[in-house]
């Protein structure tokens, strides 16, 4: 199963000095096989969020990459960097080459 954050722009926050300021709720992790069970998961774990009155259909749920997988993904990029760098720069950096994605990947890990 796969671990998603779950987040809501319902409602607000209060600053140290008791301001409000209005920003998004972090409402919980959970797990679940897609983004419907995580979040059926997590008000299922947490009543207390329907009975403040969040809107669930109002919910962000966003995948977390595990440990495992970061692993994964850098050894990929480490096994496939330098060949693929050589290759793009021999052809001239075309647009379409697979480098530079390679490159915004590597820069989020």
């Amino acid at each position: 199963m796969a671990e998603f954050v779950i987040y809501t722009t319902e409602g607000f926050t209060q600053d140290p000095n008791g301001n409000d300021i209005e920003n998004c709720q972090m409402l919980g992790i959970a797990k679940g096989k897609d983004k419907v069970e995580a979040k059926d998961n997590l008000l299922k774990d947490n009543p207390w969020i329907a009975e403040a009155g969040f809107d669930s259909s109002k919910f962000v749920v966003e995948q977390l990459l595990s440990d495992e997988e970061r692993v994964a993904i850098k050894e990929v990029l480490d096994y496939l960097w330098d060949d693929e760098k050589r290759h793009y720069e021999e052809s001239g950096r075309p647009d379409n080459h697979i480098f530079p994605i390679l490159k915004r990947l590597k820069a989020s890990i």
